[in-house]
């Protein structure tokens, strides 16, 4: 049961001390397709996966504001100063990454202290934008 439990509802990377809790979707995706974003993006950009480690405490697959293309973030007291970040699965693993990479920006925004705004939206989405041309190796 342990092991369940661990495999379905938490990504814990030792080496590098991250742990993430995942809720459990409610519209039948598949939390491994946020374990494969966070693999993913622990290989493929370590600086974006350090990031999300440091400022996100829990992942949500279930489709919210951001509907069923995007995330959002939340910020809240019981979250140890960390996040939580909702993102939609439905169109796989590049995408995810790209939300999840997005909504962390928007995290690191809150922490730093800068009010939201369309220029910090603009941003994030630079940042989702930079990560999929990082990963695919686009010009």
């Amino acid at each position: 049961m342990t092991f369940v439990v661990q495999h379905y509802f938490f990504w814990i990377d030792l080496g590098t001390g991250c742990v993430l809790t995942l809720r459990p979707s409610l519209v039948g995706y598949d939390t491994m397709v946020v374990k494969r974003a966070l693999e993913t993006l622990r290989h493929g950009s370590p600086a974006d996966y350090r990031k999300v480690c440091a400022h996100v405490s829990t992942i949500n697959p279930n489709p919210s504001c951001g509907g069923f293309d995007g995330g959002c973030f939340w910020h809240g007291p019981d979250q140890r100063g960390r996040a939580t970040i909702d993102v939609s699965t439905e169109h796989g693993l590049q995408w995810t990454v790209a939300i999840i990479v997005h909504e962390t920006c928007h995290a690191i925004q809150f922490h730093e202290g800068r009010p939201p705004g369309h220029d910090l939206e603009r941003e994030c989405y630079g940042e989702d934008d930079r990560i999929l041309h990082q990963l695919v190796r686009l010009p």
